[in-house]
């Protein structure tokens, strides 16, 4: 369960890192990529909440799968119980010489197998359900830091955006020059 979740995390970063990057060296204006970080970040937003939701559906039936074979394994405990004590009391009937101190202790093994499985089957219930939710925490916590991450790179990325913008070279003076030495090289 940590690898995925570690897995899940990592492929979020390297996909938001490489976005960035192919972003800021695309030959684009400032508007142009501003506007396309504005649609990755929403892409990558949509794209974590996607998971997010398919990762806890697939979470909660997997608890619903797991609860209802304890379910089951509970209600076969039950039936084995049943058929135990059934037989027991047919036993019972059908042979007289066996000495009452000897159906007493079947009795009691019966119960305490009935026991046994009833315990086994909330324990494994109760198993399910914690894991269920751990897992839901797990996926809740992944959203939110996938959710930070998008957003710390789309501020990195608004903020190197804002300078590339302040540092447009003025051309004027290499324009002049230019024109300068055309004139030289050619005097008509």
């Amino acid at each position: 369960m940590a690898k995925n979740g570690k897995f899940l995390t990592g492929a979020l970063i390297g996909g938001t890192a490489a976005a960035v990057v192919a972003l800021l060296l695309a030959p684009k204006s400032g508007k142009e990529l501003r506007d396309d970080l504005t649609k990755k970040t929403d892409e990558w937003l949509d794209l974590a909440s996607d998971y997010t939701d398919e990762f806890v559906a697939k979470t909660n039936e997997m608890g619903s799968i797991v609860k209802d074979r304890a379910s089951d394994l509970s209600d076969q405990a039950s039936d084995l119980a049943s058929n135990v004590k059934g037989k027991v009391s047919e036993s019972k009937e059908d042979m007289d010489d066996i000495t009452s101190d000897t159906l007493e202790d079947l009795k009691r093994q019966s119960t305490d197998l009935s026991d046994r499985f009833r315990k086994a089957a909330g324990e494994a219930k109760d198993v399910a359900e914690d894991a269920s939710e751990d897992i839901v925490i797990t996926v809740k916590e992944t959203e939110a830091e996938a959710k930070d991450t998008v957003s710390e790179g789309a501020a990195a990325l608004a903020e190197k955006s804002k300078e590339l913008n302040e540092e447009t070279p003025d051309f004027s003076e290499v324009k002049e020059e230019l024109k300068e030495e055309v004139e030289k090289n050619n005097p008509e």
